[in-house]
Protein backbone atom coordinates (compact mmCIF):
# COMPACT_ATOMS: atom_id res chain seq x y z
CA UNK A 1 0.00 0.00 0.00
CA UNK A 2 1.32 3.28 -1.00
CA UNK A 3 2.22 5.76 2.32
CA UNK A 4 0.25 8.05 3.44
CA UNK A 5 2.12 11.26 2.59
CA UNK A 6 2.97 10.08 -1.30
CA UNK A 7 -1.16 8.96 -1.51
CA UNK A 8 -1.99 12.46 -0.56
CA UNK A 9 0.24 13.78 -3.56
CA UNK A 10 -1.44 11.45 -6.02
CA UNK A 11 -4.36 12.21 -5.03
CA UNK A 12 -3.86 16.08 -5.62
CA UNK A 13 -2.84 15.08 -9.26
CA UNK A 14 -5.70 12.68 -9.95
CA UNK A 15 -8.13 15.23 -8.92
CA UNK A 16 -7.08 17.98 -11.12
CA UNK A 17 -6.76 15.38 -13.87
CA UNK A 18 -9.79 13.59 -13.57
CA UNK A 19 -12.25 15.07 -11.09
CA UNK A 20 -11.86 18.90 -11.81
CA UNK A 21 -15.34 19.89 -11.36
CA UNK A 22 -15.07 23.86 -11.83
CA UNK A 23 -13.14 22.74 -15.24
CA UNK A 24 -8.96 24.80 -14.14
CA UNK A 25 -7.06 22.14 -15.05
CA UNK A 26 -5.54 24.46 -17.76
CA UNK A 27 -5.32 27.43 -15.04
CA UNK A 28 -1.39 28.03 -14.45
CA UNK A 29 -2.94 30.18 -11.44
CA UNK A 30 -5.44 27.55 -9.93
CA UNK A 31 -3.48 24.06 -10.13
CA UNK A 32 -3.47 23.86 -6.24
CA UNK A 33 -7.71 24.17 -6.32
CA UNK A 34 -8.36 20.98 -5.08
CA UNK A 35 -5.63 20.48 -2.45
CA UNK A 36 -7.26 20.79 0.69
CA UNK A 37 -9.59 17.74 -0.54
CA UNK A 38 -6.90 15.40 -0.89
CA UNK A 39 -5.56 14.67 2.46
CA UNK A 40 -9.37 13.57 3.75
CA UNK A 41 -9.79 11.39 0.37
CA UNK A 42 -6.01 9.87 0.93
CA UNK A 43 -7.32 9.10 4.35
CA UNK A 44 -10.33 7.28 3.27
CA UNK A 45 -8.65 5.53 0.83
CA UNK A 46 -5.73 4.45 3.28
CA UNK A 47 -8.59 2.90 5.66
CA UNK A 48 -9.96 1.14 3.16
CA UNK A 49 -13.23 2.27 2.02
CA UNK A 50 -15.33 0.86 -0.78
CA UNK A 51 -15.28 2.87 -3.78
CA UNK A 52 -19.15 4.15 -3.54
CA UNK A 53 -17.97 5.63 -0.46
CA UNK A 54 -15.10 7.76 -2.09
CA UNK A 55 -17.64 8.77 -4.73
CA UNK A 56 -20.34 9.72 -2.37
CA UNK A 57 -17.58 11.56 -0.56
CA UNK A 58 -16.39 13.59 -3.94
CA UNK A 59 -20.40 14.08 -4.57
CA UNK A 60 -20.49 15.74 -0.77
CA UNK A 61 -17.70 18.02 -1.82
CA UNK A 62 -19.50 19.35 -5.15
CA UNK A 63 -22.90 19.93 -3.64
CA UNK A 64 -22.16 20.81 -0.13
CA UNK A 65 -18.71 22.63 -0.53
CA UNK A 66 -18.94 24.11 -4.51
CA UNK A 67 -22.60 24.26 -4.70
CA UNK A 68 -22.26 22.60 -7.92
CA UNK A 69 -24.93 19.91 -8.81
CA UNK A 70 -23.65 16.22 -8.30
CA UNK A 71 -22.11 14.58 -11.51
CA UNK A 72 -22.67 10.99 -9.85
CA UNK A 73 -20.92 9.29 -13.24
CA UNK A 74 -17.62 11.62 -13.20
CA UNK A 75 -17.40 11.24 -8.87
CA UNK A 76 -18.02 6.75 -9.65
CA UNK A 77 -15.00 7.02 -12.61
CA UNK A 78 -13.04 9.10 -10.42
CA UNK A 79 -13.46 7.07 -6.96
CA UNK A 80 -12.58 4.06 -8.99
CA UNK A 81 -9.18 5.20 -10.28
CA UNK A 82 -8.60 6.67 -6.83
CA UNK A 83 -8.76 3.35 -5.52
CA UNK A 84 -6.18 1.81 -7.87
CA UNK A 85 -4.07 4.34 -6.62
CA UNK A 86 -3.97 2.63 -3.01
CA UNK A 87 -4.16 -0.48 -4.30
Amino acid sequence: MTNLPDLIDLVRALLLADWDSIGIRDEPKAQDEYDDYAPAIAELLHSGVETDAIAEHLRRIETDQMSLPPNTKRARHVAARLRQLSA
